[in-house]
């Protein structure tokens, strides 16, 4: 309990200084920040299950309210725009694997683990099973989403003009209306976590909320109060991962784990560049979607800066369920082909989102 107010009390603290300083997505990346700079400074932070689950059926249902059906009728855009975003998954994996052999002179199955963009808990059970260096394989992912919530939310905010974001619907106005979601979401996210399906304890709640106001049930967005304990919360999951490296490491590993970021943003970009062009979306809404910083960090961005949650978390999870379905059997044939040593299995798939 200690541990976890500590993280808490310095998670709020960054946010509310980022808020303060008026910089985007300020609980996230300032929860982030500061739980970073605690965790290296030798303060233990902590985060039990219990409030992680929370934090992730507050955002489905978070996403699932802000469907209308004007998002349906917009959704017939979405299949070509997520063809777009599997071949930059393919591109972003292709080249930052080249980079780390080419140029840092990793060995080929940690060059591979270390490029996949998302599911993190998946990617080091595979690597696990190979002679990849799980260290390394562990801090580029780290690093990568730490510059992806460090840094997107300017460059989002630079290519979003005003008359190009997407208004948030209303708030909820009535009580009863935030009993029924929250029930029959957290029923819904727990059911598909039981069934283990990846990413249940959050398309669960996106579903059954969604379902709610399509159908008229309940009408308007849940309340934005449970949006900021969701950013802090997230914040400081991701903080709390770099408690497994020194310090030492961390600086060592900026300079690669940098690069991996820029090579993932630049290919994600012109992607999301296609998508819009195609689409006629705003190239801000799309290269939010196609970044790869999982569901969770891309969907809180979107309601912070304004952003259609809908498209992102669409986009989101069609990219982490992918890449869960596909990654065991794709790694072990691209592994074998580069002549590394694989030994990979098909693994229950993790239906927990505090990995991507």
């Amino acid at each position: 309990m200690r541990d976890t107010a500590a993280g808490l009390a310095i998670g709020a603290a960054g946010g509310l200084i980022f808020w303060l300083l008026g910089m985007p997505a300020p609980w996230l990346a300032g929860s982030m920040m500061a739980s970073i700079a605690a965790v290296f400074l030798k303060v233990k932070v902590g985060m039990p299950d219990w409030l992680r689950a929370m934090a992730f059926i507050f955002l489905g249902i978070q996403t699932g309210t802000a469907v209308s059906w004007d998002t349906v009728d917009r959704a017939a855009h979405w299949p070509l725009s997520i063809a777009f975003l599997g071949l930059t998954v393919v591109a972003v994996t292709w080249a930052c694997t080249l980079y780390y052999v080419k140029r840092s002179g990793w060995d080929r199955a940690t060059a591979l683990f270390a490029s996949l963009p998302g599911a993190l808990s998946l990617t080091l059970l595979l690597a696990s099973g190979t002679k990849a260096d799980m260290r390394r394989v562990t801090i580029a992912q780290c690093i990568r989403l730490f510059f992806l919530v460090a840094a997107l939310p300017s460059v989002i905010s630079w290519l979003s003009p005003p008359d190009t974001v997407s208004v948030m619907p209303d708030q909820m106005g009535s009580l009863w209306g935030v009993v029924i979601v929250v029930l029959g979401s957290t029923a819904a996210g727990y059911a598909l976590e039981w069934l283990g399906v990846p990413a249940g304890l959050m398309l669960g709640p996106m579903l059954a909320s969604a379902a709610l106001e399509l159908s008229g049930l309940i009408s308007g967005a849940a309340p934005a109060s449970i949006l900021i304990p969701a950013n802090v919360v997230l914040g400081v999951m991701i903080g709390a991962r770099f408690s497994h490296f020194t310090f030492t490491e961390f600086r060592e590993a900026l300079f690669e784990g940098f690069m991996g970021f820029l090579i993932a943003l630049v290919i994600a970009m012109a992607g999301a560049g296609v998508a819009a062009w195609a689409s006629g979306l705003p190239l801000a809404l799309t290269l939010l979607a196609f970044s790869p910083g999982g569901l969770d960090a891309m969907t809180i961005m979107a309601f912070s800066l304004n952003l259609d949650p809908a498209y992102v978390g669409a986009h989101q999870m069609a990219r982490y369920i992918g890449l869960a379905l596909l990654m065991p059997v794709v790694t072990a044939y691209v592994l074998k082909r580069m002549g590394a040593h694989v030994n990979v299995t098909s693994p229950t798939l993790p239906s927990k989102l505090d990995d991507r």
